[in-house]
């Protein structure tokens, strides 16, 4: 229960954030969260599975993210791909964070990361 809880608290924040974007946009005079962007993001936030939904950065009109739970991405591709949108999907590692050791100037900071004990 406490879990759902959780969820459903960052859920409201979230909405709460977007709201805000859209106020601070307007008083500036510019669109973090264009309208367009918030008939999607609303959709998109209605849509089964869907826990977040926003637009990231700055704003804009060039991208939006969604987080979905379980295997419910399925839903936001739908969803997104009816209204010409391309979702680009990201998925968790179940490693965890890793250290790519591939790139040269890892090799720097190894050590340094190596200590950190993420709970």
């Amino acid at each position: 229960m406490e879990v759902v809880k959780a969820l459903l608290g960052a859920r409201d924040a979230m909405l709460a954030i977007r709201c805000n974007m859209r106020k601070m946009g307007e008083a500036a005079g510019i669109p973090i969260e264009p309208e367009s962007q918030t008939q999607l993001l609303d959709t998109t936030m209605n849509t089964e599975g869907v826990l977040l939904a926003g637009v990231p950065g700055a704003g804009g009109f060039d991208a939006v993210f969604a987080i979905t739970l379980g295997a419910s991405s399925s839903n936001v591709i739908k969803v997104w791909s009816s209204l010409n949108v391309l979702a680009l999907l990201v998925r968790e590692d179940p490693r965890g964070v890793c250290l790519e050791n591939n790139d040269p100037r890892a090799a720097e900071i190894t050590g340094a990361v190596s200590s950190i004990h993420i709970e």
